[in-house]
C-alpha cells in the first residue's frame, strides 16, 4: 500500500522508535522483542539504537543495513 511510507523516525528510550507515514499517521514503535532474534541484536546496543531514521520508505538502522518491513510498522505502532 503506498500509505505504508515511513516519511519520519525518531529514536526514544526503551527501545522504541516514533514514527510519521506519509498519510500522516503517527506512532511509537516498540522494538524490545525484536532484540531476541539474531538480525536485530545489535539494537540492544544503545549507540547503535540510536541511529534509527527513515530509509527507504521505513525505520532502519546502521545505513540502512538493519530494518523492519514497513507494513509491520504499521501495524504494530501504536498511535500518539
Amino acid at each position: 500500500m503506498d500509505d505504508e511510507v515511513v516519511t519520519d523516525a525518531v529514536p526514544m528510550g526503551g527501545h522504541r522508535v516514533a514514527v510519521r507515514f506519509r498519510d500522516g499517521f503517527a506512532g511509537v514503535m516498540d522494538m524490545s522483542r525484536y532484540l531476541e532474534y539474531p538480525a536485530y541484536a545489535s539494537l540492544a546496543d544503545p549507540r547503535v539504537f540510536a541511529t534509527a531514521r527513515a530509509v527507504d520508505g521505513t525505520i532502519g538502522w546502521c545505513d540502512g543495513n538493519i530494518d523492519v518491513a514497513p507494513e509491520v510498522v504499521r501495524e504494530e505502532a501504536v498511535a500518539f
